[in-house]
């Protein structure tokens, strides 16, 4: 991520290219220097900024990183995660510590910890086998009357009593600026029913105010819930918060933050495996889907016309160009299929002229990242391709996450959905957006960022659409998938509050029904563009008191643990007849036409008017 131009030190010699032409650019082989050495268990990115620490201050070094100067902190320290194999004995903090480390947390295999630049090689090298040294992932922000509620319809849930009472939601982001402005305005939870948990060495309020945002979205719906607050700063993170969460009872957990390169296979990284741990501990996890539908690329590699070991991406052109607005930047990532053969692949980028900026060389891993900085008031055009260093053709894919304008020449939107949505369990929800004001029409378009799916493991997703674009008190207008979801956790919250005695399967089974039955926009059922539809509640009653399990009448029946269709239950008695007594019917309002024979002692939930069976 530190670029080959800044960084004298690294001495990259790369051979003469082609100037830049009208059409379709081959590129030459590039120099067979790696940048990372062989016996560096790092990706290049951390590589680069100890190679540049010998030559620069660390003033100078956060200047020139630009967006994310907070990895080095003034005194030249580097945010890091050391990744070791699943099941991996935790680190000792006092062995690091003799390295000058700053030991930040743990989770799993997943070590949070700031090291001392100069001493970084000394680190890597002291390593046991199989822990890589990463440069820490914080993940990226997915960018009141609030008319979120309205939308939804949980206002009226809200205004009739069940507005969050008697549950607790949480909300995990890395920004909570102003959140002490909002709460005195009255558009956040009060001190007194919030608790907030740092698990970062930075003030709590700084990071920018994308989390306060979050905060208040959901706040419109579940006023009266108790809240938990987490400030996270790494992938780890997120796992200390879930297990936070599940000590301290929450019952909803939202989170608009994508995470990149944690692994091609679904339910592989640490978001993945945290949200699935709330899950199997009765939370439900709200996940954006991400924003990145238009600046994803994902196919399968194809040898170049020039060279076969640069990808081809159209019409014989070995680049995709993309135009970076001024002073913005871009975070790219790359990863590619582990599953289909060995196979290491290297991110390269080069300007408009075909001139290497920077290319990403990392060590055994599975995945590459760089970060480009454009310090001119005007947009530029950056050129991205992919070398296969070894091994066979795979399917890869690239990703950009920009703090602004971020144009590609060519995308492809399906399978541009960020990890955690890549979750198996069912009580793990990924939240696509669409705007607000358009959220009671019968086809409305979801947001062209709305990240679509499948998953590169071939689950659907995103599960629901929420709204977008609603007003804040932070936020004149909050946008993207980051406001759609807390704005659908919170309306879940409320709905939940209402029906307390229901599990977080069972609610998300109620919430997944109830958007295919109102808002099934989309292809029919659940799809990859809204999922099962727009979210949207509707009055509730329940009649008895006995536990769940619950079943379904109609032939929208889910597993309650998988969310898969299973029993087509077409009659009342057709549902009695296959349940245990105790158990619950959860049906729409509507007229039945049969005559069933019960016998057994059943409770029955009924949303949307009243049922009538005759």
């Amino acid at each position: 991520m530190f670029p080959i131009k800044q960084s004298a030190v690294l001495m990259l010699t790369v051979g003469p290219v082609a100037a830049a032409q009208e059409g379709a650019i081959s590129l030459p082989a590039p120099s067979s220097e790696s940048v990372v050495p062989g016996d560096m268990p790092m990706d290049s990115a951390v590589w680069k900024l100890a190679l540049a620490a010998r030559e620069r201050s660390a003033a100078q070094l956060r200047s020139d990183l630009g967006a994310r100067a907070d990895a080095v902190t003034p005194d030249g320290l580097l945010h890091v995660e050391l990744v070791g194999r699943p099941g991996a004995a935790p680190l000792s903090p006092a062995a690091l510590a003799a390295y000058g480390v700053r030991f930040e947390g743990q989770w799993r295999q997943y070590a949070d910890l700031w090291v001392p630049l100069l001493r970084v090689e000394e680190l890597a090298r002291a390593l046991p086998p199989g822990i890589t040294m990463l440069w820490a992932d914080p993940g990226q922000p997915d960018d009141v009357a609030g008319e979120g509620p309205a939308a939804i319809g949980s206002d009226d849930f809200r205004n009739g009593g069940a507005y969050g009472v008697g549950r607790t939601i949480a909300v995990i982001d890395g920004g909570f600026e102003n959140l002490t402005a909002a709460r005195a305005n009255g558009d956040a939870p009060s001190a007194a029913s919030s608790t907030e948990i740092n698990l970062t060495s930075n003030a709590f309020e700084s990071g920018g105010s994308h989390g306060t945002g979050c905060v208040e979205a959901a706040f419109d719906h579940c006023p009266g819930a108790t809240w938990r607050i987490y400030k996270t700063n790494s992938s780890g993170d997120v796992g200390t918060a879930v297990e936070d969460a599940i000590d301290n009872g929450v019952d909803v957990i939202t989170m608009s933050m994508s995470f990149y390169n944690k692994g091609w296979d679904d339910d592989t990284g640490a978001p993945c495996e945290a949200a699935t741990l709330a899950a199997e501990n009765g939370i439900l996890f709200f996940t954006s889907a991400g924003n990145r539908a238009r600046q994803h690329w994902q196919g399968d590699f194809e040898p170049g016309a020039g060279d076969p070991d640069w990808h081809n991406f159209d019409a014989g052109n070995e680049v995709l160009p993309v135009t970076i607005g001024g002073n913005d930047a871009v975070n790219l990532y790359l990863a590619w299929d582990t599953g289909a053969g060995t196979a290491d692949y290297d991110l390269y980028l080069y300007d408009s002229s075909v001139s290497l900026i920077d290319k990403s060389d990392s060590n055994g891993e599975t995945f590459e990242n760089l970060h480009f900085e454009n310090s001119s008031s005007s947009s530029t055009e950056i050129l991205i391709a992919v070398w296969r260093k070894s091994g066979a053709a795979v399917e890869f894919e690239l990703f950009g996450h920009a703090s602004g304008t971020n144009t590609w020449s060519s995308y492809v939107s399906s399978g541009s959905t960020t990890s955690p949505s890549n979750t198996s369990n069912q009580s793990v929800m990924s939240v696509a957006a669409v705007d607000w004001a358009n959220f009671s029409s019968s086809s409305p378009s979801a947001k062209s960022y709305s990240s679509r799916g499948p998953t590169n493991s071939a689950m659907t997703v995103p599960d629901l659409t929420g709204p977008t674009d609603t007003a804040g008190f932070t936020y004149s207008s909050f946008g993207g998938t980051s406001c759609a979801t807390p704005n659908t956790a919170g309306a879940a919250c409320a709905l939940w509050s209402a029906l307390p005695h229901l599990s977080n399967h069972e609610l998300r089974t109620l919430l997944y029904d109830m958007a295919d039955s109102y808002r099934d926009w989309g292809a029919g059922g659940n799809d990859s563009t809204f999922g099962w539809g727009g979210t949207k509640i509707s009055p509730v009653s329940v009649r008895d008191t006995s536990s769940p399990p619950i079943y379904y009448v109609e032939d929208k029946s889910f597993s309650l643990q998988t969310g898969v269709f299973t029993h087509p239950f077409l009659t009342v008695e057709a549902a009695a007849s296959a349940v245990p007594a105790g158990a619950t019917i959860m049906i729409r309002g509507d007229t039945y036409a049969e005559t069933p024979t019960i016998t057994k002692n059943l409770r029955l939930l009924i949303w949307d008017g009243s049922v009538l069976v005759h």
